[in-house]
């Protein structure tokens, strides 16, 4: 009951603060009015409790030399720095900065996504590539003045996960290739999970193929075996006339 607490927040806190760092960025970098900016800073003020939280709750559980522990206090000190809104277009170390600070929220998630994803059967995790389409979709739409409709930025979102690019439909604007490239990389590991999956349930079929043929031969062993003591029981008696009890000892004995 005491770990209760514990778990919660670790399982919320700061999932929630990386979610919530991504529009946050987004509504900072692609906001053409300085209401959008200013509500970007507020998120990311959140993003800075919500880690500071997660942080000071397990202060005592966490090894700080962990490469999560450090992982996640760059996303708080990144958070901090990123509250205060700066006007576009950004100066070349904003831009690497801002780009850092993405790279390990990227990171962050993939290491939280490991434990659920391998975890998970081949139906959780297409459902979780559906899910992860969908959201990409209305973000292109958002983020892509070429899209027009949800159906393009799906398939936009589609066609850059799975690296296909047929060139029908381009990223065009800062936002929207870095969103590009972060999809890229999220592609990369969902197919190759899924595809993993596939192999795994293929193997497996084939062991449980073989595993039922080595049960079958184990089976018609024994049977051989309990047919061929009746026989030697059998001849037994009547090649001595014994007792059916003294030819299973001689049985035994051979």
């Amino acid at each position: 009951m005491k770990n209760s607490p514990l778990v919660w927040q670790e399982k919320f806190l700061m999932p929630a603060a990386l979610l919530l760092s991504i529009p946050a960025f987004y509504l900072i970098l692609a906001g053409w009015e300085p209401l959008y900016r200013n509500i970007g800073s507020v998120l990311y003020l959140l993003v800075a409790a919500m880690a500071g939280a997660d942080l000071l709750s397990r202060n005592k559980t966490r090894n700080w030399r962990d490469s999560a522990t450090m992982l996640d206090w760059a996303i708080f000190l990144g958070a901090i720095f990123s509250i205060w809104p700066s006007n576009p277009p950004w100066s070349m170390l904003e831009w690497v900065l801002r780009m850092v600070y993405c790279a390990i929220v990227f990171s962050r998630l993939v290491m939280f996504s490991a434990k659920f994803v391998l975890s998970c059967r081949l139906l959780h995790v297409v459902a979780f590539a559906v899910a992860v389409l969908a959201v990409a979709g209305a973000v292109f739409l958002w983020l892509e003045p070429r899209v027009h409709t949800y159906a393009d930025g799906v398939w936009l979102a589609f066609i850059t996960g799975a690296t296909v690019g047929y060139g029908d439909l381009v990223p065009s604007t800062p936002a929207s290739r870095i969103f590009a490239a972060f999809i890229v990389l999220l592609g990369y590991a969902l197919f190759s999970v899924v595809t993993a999956n596939i192999s795994a349930m293929l193997v497996g079929e084939d062991e449980k193929r073989l595993e039922h043929e080595l049960h079958a031969d184990m089976r018609m062993l024994r049977k051989e075996i309990s047919l061929l003591h009746k026989e030697l029981n059998s001849s037994l008696v009547d090649s001595r006339g014994d007792d059916p009890k003294n030819a299973d000892n001689q049985v035994e004995r051979v």
